[in-house]
């Protein structure tokens, strides 16, 4: 798998600093096939703390007790980067995309969830892990 795309950003070049996530279809289903153990939750929290230097509420959440990400939060008012669809299509490649990038937004925040999702996904094959 590390040597093909798993996820891309897409729509950079627009006014602001929202953007949309495409996530690999096949890396999605590996992840949303994968149990979420507690004790891999607990520390994937952590390390994302850890990671970008903030004692932010647990920024990741997962799609029901699954290692598939649905939402990303950050603090502020109201970022996150999310799911599109509740129920993921693996037929094509799963949309994420950022919201409130019009409020007190900027191109930190926009960094914090690449490098938030780029984390989870770097750390995927040890969050699926039993331990």
């Amino acid at each position: 798998m590390s040597n093909r795309i798993i996820w891309q950003a897409k729509n950079l070049y627009q006014p602001g600093y929202g953007f949309d996530i495409l996530l690999n279809p096949e890396f999605a289903k590996e992840m949303f096939d994968s149990e979420l153990y507690q004790k891999n939750h607990k520390r994937m929290q952590e390390l994302s703390k850890e990671f970008i230097n903030t004692s932010i509420t647990d920024p990741y959440i997962f799609h029901k007790e699954t290692c598939l990400i649905k939402q990303i939060n950050i603090p502020g008012d109201g970022i996150w980067l999310s799911l599109e669809n509740q129920i993921p299509n693996f037929n094509k490649p799963l949309e994420y995309s950022t919201h409130n990038t019009n409020y007190r937004y900027s191109p930190s925040d926009a960094l914090t969830l690449m490098k938030l999702f780029d984390l989870w996904v770097e750390y995927s094959k040890e969050l699926k892990d039993k331990i």
